[in-house]
């Protein structure tokens, strides 16, 4: 029988049998109870007959062995197009695959890790094609270095320190022993290095027995990888530094540092400025972490901090703090984003180190916390807005510079009715914001100026058709800059003590609307004793509301005095004289059933 060889990168023989043999496709399955085998050195010819058919062949490997796969088709009638290679283990979970490594053929090197069966899959792109194809597998010594791939390995890592070496070859992945102790925490780092750097790092943790217990791929700045764990008991660990792709080489630098994430400027755990996500730990109760960023002048950041979902010991309240180069809190917030959870927005005013701090609203706080970083500032159109979400705390953020314009987006529900409060909050308060209503379309809806208390916007929309709509914030005649809160409510006005709605006593009006007969709305106002005030709700828009109805209510809730018609028609209208100081609510409804928009103002007479 004729052979012939192949020299490898290694420089040692792949052994090939000339003259395929014919699979015979009886015994070819598509699972692991396949009959057909696969060996170094003996081509296989086999033909997938039919769209959607894959074969599959049991291959058996040696640790310390490379194997290079090959799936061959070709131009001709009733060859191969595209084919397509995968390597399974025998629960059919993926290990390798390729499309093209030469034209449209395929190819894959494999360097297992122990020795046993695998299973190498022949089929198409796609799953659509059919043909004649020929598999092949040659093998050679696996190459070696100074670090073993296994628990075996002599190399060490000691707190504190580094090492730095490299990735030599496909397949490659360098072991290092160390010891930890229960309980304690430490931080793992595995970054790219040298001239010719390991692109994407992945820095894998393995117990005594070489069980994964923790992973991470891009945790560092960029495509570094960065690893916090908590050691569950003492004894022996190894961490594993390769490639996400295994097929990557490169230099490498790995260092392991004993305790939490430093709660001050020292830290080593860096976000990217252009985005960046990290799933991490406060513990013990009270722990902080703080992660640096580095900012460009006049660069911008998003910043939201969250609960882990479905983690056992959640971070149950987070709050989230920024500090400038300076160590200077810059800003802060505790539920700006959905539900208790943290959101805020950044503007470097110089460039240079800033900080995120994470920690929890109680200072006892312990639990697992999710922080997620977009880079620059609140998007200035539809497409690039930020979610809000009705009956959330809001949105703190800042208009940034005059001419910004910030874009939100909101989901609505059909036929019910929200309000839109949109005020100036310090520190640098946005003087006089402006609020302007969109559908998904981009046609403005509706916009305010001075709606709310004193130049604050207000507004009040009820949507036919439901949705997303968007909300964009800017300053008056677009000159102004400065920090403002953004909230969307999904009720109509509170009819109790418990509003949320507030007159300015001295001169303030709203829009709302009454949604169903026997709807009661109630707007909070502070009263000065002996000073007289012009009271009205009248009917308003479109659809007005046809008998308005007002009471206004001291700050136990009872009634001290109310009108009908008084206004003009059937509008509501008082001249009221407080006999104290306090808290009154001016109370809008509708009588005989009747329902609609209408404006309430309150006006200081003397």
């Amino acid at each position: 029988m004729r052979t012939k060889s192949v020299f490898g990168a290694a420089g040692a023989a792949f052994l090939f049998i000339a003259g395929p043999a014919s699979a015979q496709d009886s015994d070819i399955g598509a699972d692991a109870s396949t009959r057909a085998r696969l060996a170094p050195g003996r081509d296989v010819a086999g033909s997938l007959e039919q769209e959607g058919d894959v074969d599959w062949y049991r291959l058996s490997v040696r640790s310390g062995q490379r194997y290079r796969i090959t799936l061959n088709g070709g131009d001709g009638e009733g060859q191969l197009s595209d084919p397509m290679l995968r390597l399974l283990n025998a629960d059919g979970e993926e290990i390798l695959a390729n499309d093209d490594a030469d034209g449209f053929n395929s190819a894959i090197e494999y360097m297992p890790s122990a020795s046993g069966s695998v299973f190498v899959e022949a089929g198409g792109f796609g799953g659509a094609l059919t043909g004649a194809y020929t598999l092949a597998v040659a093998t050679e010594t696996a190459p070696t270095d100074n670090t073993a791939a296994t628990t075996r390995t002599r190399a060490r890592l000691t707190l504190g320190e580094s090492v730095s070496s490299e990735i030599a070859f496909a397949g490659d992945s360098d072991w290092y022993r160390i010891r930890l102790e229960a309980g304690q925490s430490y931080r793992f780092a595995l970054s790219g290095s040298g001239d010719a750097a390991l692109a994407d790092p992945l820095l894998t943790l393995h117990s005594a027995d070489g069980e994964q217990v923790a992973i991470d791929d891009d945790g560092g700045e960029g495509l570094n990888a960065y690893l916090e764990f908590t050691a569950p008991t003492a004894g022996n660990y190894f961490i594993e530094a390769h490639g996400f792709d295994q097929g990557a080489t490169g230099g490498y630098t790995l260092s392991a540092i004993a305790g939490d994430i430093p709660a001050d400027s020292s830290t080593d755990a860096v976000l990217s400025a252009e985005g960046d996500y990290r799933e991490g730990t406060l513990s013990p109760g009270g722990d902080r972490d703080w992660y640096r960023v580095d900012l460009p002048e006049g660069g911008g950041m998003r910043v939201g901090l969250s609960s882990a979902e479905g983690a056992d010991e959640a971070l149950g309240d987070p709050l989230l703090v920024v500090y400038g180069p300076d160590g200077a809190e810059i800003s802060h917030d505790d539920d700006g984003g959905e539900g208790l959870n943290a959101w805020l927005e950044v503007h470097a005013a110089v460039a240079g180190p800033y900080y995120v701090e994470v920690r929890g609203f109680v200072d006892d706080a312990a639990g697992r916390y999710v922080l997620n970083l977009v880079s620059g500032e609140v998007g200035a159109d539809a497409n690039s807005g930020e979610y809000l979400v009705a009956n959330g705390e809001g949105r703190t953020s800042t208009i940034g510079t005059a001419g910004d314009v910030d874009w939100f987006a909101v989901d609505l529900v059909e036929g019910r009715p929200y309000r839109f409060n949109l005020e100036g909050v310090d520190p640098e308060a946005l003087g006089d914001p402006v609020l302007t209503l969109f559908d998904s379309e981009g046609r403005q809806l509706a916009s305010d100026d001075d709606g709310g208390r004193g130049a604050n916007a207000y507004l009040t929309y009820a949507s036919t058709v439901g949705g997303t709509f968007f909300a964009a914030v800017s300053s008056f005649e677009q000159g102004g800059a400065g920090r403002y809160l953004l909230r969307v409510t999904d009720t109509d006005v509170p009819g109790s003590a418990s509003t949320d709605e507030i007159l300015d006593a001295s001169s303030d009006e709203r829009l709302s609307r009454i949604d169903m007969p026997g709807d009661l709305d109630n707007f909070a106002v502070e009263l000065e004793a002996g000073v007289s005030y012009s009271l009205d709700v009248s009917g308003a828009g479109d659809a007005p509301l046809a008998d308005p109805f007002m009471a206004v209510l001291d700050g136990d809730g009872k009634r001290v005095v109310f009108d009908d018609d008084s206004g003009g028609g059937l509008d509501a209208r008082l001249r009221f004289t407080p006999d104290k100081q306090g808290i009154y609510f001016i109370q809008a409804s509708g009588l005989g059933g009747s329902t609609g928009w209408y404006r309430i103002s309150v006006e200081r007479r003397r």
